[in-house]
């Protein structure tokens, strides 16, 4: 596409983009759930009602960058996420070259200099720094000021090719191996792991979730929406352990492309001195790696001690902010957000092991500039 003209499309709608895209962006022709149009619409329903979408593409030839964006006015233009959201990223059609996607997503980032003077993404989780090192080239390309943080962390498992259950289970932890063992054999549920959806089962999966210490706050309308499109899709696995004839514990898990994203999990605080969620978690894991042949499994956000014991490696997750300093009302959050970048750990310090982090990340950044109309800029947003 080196020679091909860009052209850059605005929607403020998902029917519009549905339209543009012509099935490009939905189901398999993506890598991943959270990459798919029906995702975004779903979550932006559910999380922004009151927002009006800011859905951007990039096409040149038959190649297309897509960003689905969300916000403005008075604040910051985001990516379209929230809890339920395992990472963002750009969604790319027929680019498989780098070359080609950061000449698309430079377009884009371009024509996003005239919308906001503030953009914001978040998470973005790669491990390599691929996504994360092209969107902030794509950005700096097109003039804008970045500065990337790691806000937090979350866990994975990473499987060796032809690796079975057995061999994964024991080199967990005693403790777990212990524990699973014992509650067995003293208080053993019945599983059950669904790959179709109906009324009655997803009643069991909420009256669960009802009765554990879970806080209160979730869409169970969005779950369920996209629990059905899922197992539509083949992609479902919903599982549930019984203890004395009721619901102990549920999981919601879906499997794709080699990955397996745990979505959600609860137990019945009445059983939890059987482990129901140990047992139905040995159940899960056995699926996804000896019958769906999972490369790979994501905990989804956040690195709460449980998860450690079943998955050892820990990954960051980056926030980018990009700034148009040609704006004064960039350079207060700028200034801000810079502050907060320096104030992070870096080298042994940092958990992550990425080459540019914490405070290095920030010095990279390079803001405050050391210009001299960088120190006017300093200045003004010090004293403002």
């Amino acid at each position: 596409m080196t020679n091909d003209t860009i052209h850059v499309s605005l929607f403020s709608s998902f029917a519009q983009a549905r339209a543009a895209a012509g099935g490009a962006l939905d189901g398999a022709a993506q890598p991943g759930p959270f990459d798919r149009l029906g995702w975004f619409e779903a979550l932006h329903a559910s999380a922004f009602p009151e927002a009006t979408p800011l859905i951007l593409c990039a096409r040149a030839g038959p190649a297309m960058a897509w960003l689905f964006l969300t916000g403005g006015q008075d604040g910051p233009v985001d990516g379209i996420t929230n809890w339920y959201s395992f990472l963002f990223r750009p969604q790319f059609v027929n680019a498989p070259l780098r070359e080609t996607r950061l000449r698309l997503l430079s377009a884009l980032a371009a024509r996003l200099r005239g919308v906001t003077p503030h953009l914001r993404f978040h998470p973005i989780t790669d491990e390599g720094g691929t996504d994360r090192a092209l969107l902030s080239d794509a950005l700096r390309t097109a003039g804008w000021r970045v500065i990337p943080r790691v806000m937090a962390h979350k866990r994975m498992l990473h499987l060796a090719p032809g690796m079975r259950f057995d061999a994964y289970w024991a080199a967990r932890p005693g403790s777990l191996r212990s524990t699973f063992r014992r509650k067995a054999r003293q208080r053993p549920v019945a599983v059950d792991i669904h790959h179709r959806l109906d009324e009655g089962l997803w009643s069991v999966f909420e009256s669960v979730f009802a009765a554990s210490w879970k806080p209160e706050g979730d869409d169970f309308a969005f779950l369920r929406a996209f629990a059905q499109a899922e197992a539509d899709g083949g992609r479902l696995r919903l599982g549930v352990a019984w203890l004395d004839g009721a619901p102990a514990a549920v999981e919601l898990w879906t499997i794709e492309q080699g990955c397996a994203y745990i979505h959600k999990l609860a137990f019945d605080e009445r059983f939890a001195d059987a482990s129901p969620g140990t047992q139905l978690s040995h159940a899960m894991f056995r699926q996804a790696i000896d019958l769906d042949h999972a490369t790979s499994i994501d905990f989804g956000t956040g690195d709460n001690g449980y998860k450690a014991a079943w998955m050892p490696d820990t990954v960051p997750m980056w926030q980018i902010d990009a700034f148009d300093l040609r704006h004064a009302a960039s350079w207060r959050p700028a200034f801000a957000t810079w502050l907060s970048a320096l104030s992070q750990p870096t080298g042994s310090h940092a958990r992550q092991s990425s080459p540019a982090s914490g405070r290095r990340a920030a010095l990279e950044a390079g803001w405050p500039p050391m210009s001299a109309s960088g120190s006017a800029l300093f200045k003004a947003a010090g004293s403002r």
